[in-house]
């Protein structure tokens, strides 16, 4: 019976995960009674989530303890994007000022500590949602929404953690603990998604002898298309990423009133597989027709009707034909990883009941998060594959390269509790993270740049052995203005991306 409950509620968690997933890469802490004191807890022993934050202070839990564990999210993302005048240049005119829709997501765990009579061995399990991401826009595209019609910015990303932890005492005062930990993890995104012209190497014959259709669309014009980028609708879907990590811990209690805890956290790497990818370069190509066209009405002085009827023979004649289309579907590769972590916190009480902790962390993005490798294959779409220079079903794959260029991030937590009853503990908290998203790469469907938050919670004993713990979490509004020349597309060039959270934790305690 007991094993059927645990089954159904790891289910239950890696379902609810997937449809809600985090906007914000990463959670400030996994535990509510945690997260009430600023999410300092490396060096607090006290919670069972200590397998996945420092699995060494799970020796100084005291009894078998169980913890049900979820967070509620409502993130309210924003973005703001301006024109371009005829030369490409940004303009004061607002194109997009829109809010992302204000989904409520639910981040759950569940987590059990077992220590053994008269054993230095602690053992631990649990089932975390540790992250992830999820943003919904429906903004104007100057290429891609006909009609003023809007076009959907979208991702899901989430991360659930399955974690056995142990611990072993090595002195009634020094412990040592490490996780292992299977990862599973699920992407999706819709944006538009915009390349250099370069990465059509397919061969053009023109009237001036061949060259690649990417010569041609980046050549200035007349005799060429004057294209810096190009872009296409896109969407990704189905990606699913299983691997493997792991986290270890040092946790030393010098007595009542003073502990301090160590832990390092590997790298996990997300080699997301067996997804789709539908690739929509209508609108690129048709916009890319009429440029065409104009140019030859302008050299030759022809009409706009001789001049689209010589571009549509060229386009035959190189083996592009409309009718076929230009959207592909592919099988979809996409890696990336989480970063490695170091940190170190401790827990100071100054007199019976009042407590203060502060950890610090650092996570290596600049490693982790330096370009998202995306490998687009098996396309039937003849047209595309054409300029791509593919020869269809298993050959050449597309290999792109979508920067990052994430920066190293600090975070330092602080916060207290104090016991007011028996029965009753108050709590009160800071964090300040490091902003690790550069003005160069900011995208709206991934503004993971909040700095500050604010925490407060609670405790309360609702049973002799049952705990009820509560707490609330605001990530304060952070901005971030796009580069005047934006590695991911254009559209961003001098943009605003900005984030801020309102989070609600609740969790329930057995000790048995």
């Amino acid at each position: 019976m007991r094993k059927s409950i645990f089954t159904a509620i790891f289910l239950l968690i890696v379902s609810v995960s997937h449809v809600y997933s985090q906007n914000g890469i990463r959670a400030v802490d996994y535990n509510t009674r945690s997260v009430g004191r600023g999410g300092t807890e490396i060096g607090f022993f006290d919670s069972p989530s200590l397998m996945i934050t420092n699995p060494a202070g799970m020796s100084f839990i005291q009894k078998p303890v169980l913890d049900a564990n979820t967070i509620f999210m409502v993130p309210v993302p924003h973005f703001k994007n301006y024109t371009k005048d005829a030369n490409g240049k940004t303009t004061t005119t607002v194109y997009n000022d829109a809010e992302g829709e204000k989904n409520l997501y639910a981040l759950p765990s569940l987590s059990y500590v077992h220590n053994f009579p008269d054993s230095r061995l602690t053992l631990g399990a649990g089932v975390f949602t540790t992250g992830g991401m999820g943003t919904e826009y429906k903004l104007m595209h100057s290429l891609l929404s006909p009609s003023l019609a809007n076009y959907k910015y979208r991702s899901r990303f989430a991360i659930v953690e399955s974690a056995i932890s142990g611990a072993y005492m090595i002195t009634p005062n020094l412990s040592i603990g490490a996780t292992g930990e299977f990862v599973y993890s699920t992407l999706e995104i819709s944006q538009p998604f915009s390349l250099p012209p370069s990465i059509l190497q397919g061969t053009l014959v023109t009237t001036q002898g061949p060259t690649t259709f990417g010569n041609y669309f980046s050549a200035p014009r007349p005799m060429g298309l004057g294209y810096s980028e190009m872009t296409a609708g896109a969407e990704m879907t189905g990606l699913k990423s299983y691997s493997f990590g792991g986290k270890f811990g040092i946790a030393y209690k010098y007595s009542e009133r003073f502990s301090v805890g160590v832990n390092y956290c590997l790298s996990i790497p997300l080699n997301f597989k067996n997804g789709t990818a539908t690739m929509d370069m209508s609108a690129q190509f048709s916009e890319a027709s009429g440029i065409a066209a104009m140019n030859l009405v302008n050299v030759y002085h022809i009409s706009i009707d001789s001049a689209a009827r010589l571009v549509s023979a060229l386009f035959a004649a190189n083996g592009i034909h409309p009718y076929e289309g230009f959207t592909a579907t592919y099988d979809v590769k996409n890696e990336f990883k989480t970063p490695q972590s170091a940190g170190f916190g401790i827990m100071y009480s100054p007199m019976p009941k009042l407590r203060f902790g502060f950890d610090f962390e650092w996570l290596n993005w600049s490693k982790a998060f330096d370009n998202m490798t995306i490998t687009l294959s098996n396309s039937g779409n003849g047209n595309i594959n054409k300029m791509i220079g593919s020869g269809g079903a298993g050959q050449n794959d597309l290999v792109i390269t979508f920067p990052m260029k994430w920066k190293d991030a600090v975070i330092l937590k602080f916060g207290g509790e104090v016991d007011l009853s028996k029965v009753f503990t108050l709590r009160a908290g800071y964090s300040y993270t490091t902003n690790p998203v550069p003005s160069e790469t900011v995208i709206p469907i991934m503004p993971a740049v909040l700095e500050h938050h604010l925490m407060a919670g609670c405790s309360y004993d609702l049973l002799t052995k049952l705990k009820l713990h509560l707490a609330l979490e605001y990530g304060f509004k952070n901005k971030v203005t796009g580069s005047d020349m934006h590695q991911v597309a254009s559209e961003y060039n001098n943009s605003e991306s900005s984030l801020q959270n309102f989070l609600g934790h609740i969790s329930l305690t057995y000790n048995f």
